[in-house]
């Protein structure tokens, strides 16, 4: 059986960017979220994303524009383009087998 792999270059979002750009802290972000520090350090590191709902309010809660959490798949090209739909198949095909979304 092959060992699970984790996506280790995907990154799909900005978020520890943006809020090292605004100088809002994980613990202070988990805060006004409602959420555990240790989730939103998920989200920054990419290990797992929030619902597009919730960088919505992400970003409302410390003014920025939505498209600033996310790369722009305009970026990407060539053979990392190839990698990423790889990957980003790999993990849409885990959603199919557990019924997630």
């Amino acid at each position: 059986m092959k060992p699970k792999r984790k996506p280790s270059h995907l990154v799909m979002n900005r978020l520890a960017i943006v809020l090292k750009e605004e100088r809002v802290s994980n613990k202070h972000l988990a805060e006004v979220l409602g959420y555990e520090p240790a989730t939103i350090s998920k989200w920054a590191t990419n290990t797992i994303q929030p619902p597009l709902a919730t960088f919505f309010r992400i970003a409302l809660t410390i003014n920025r524009d939505l498209k600033d959490f996310f790369i722009s798949s305009k970026d990407i090209d060539g053979e990392e383009k190839k990698k990423l739909l790889k990957e980003l198949a790999v993990i849409a095909e885990k959603g199919k087998r557990t019924g997630k979304k």
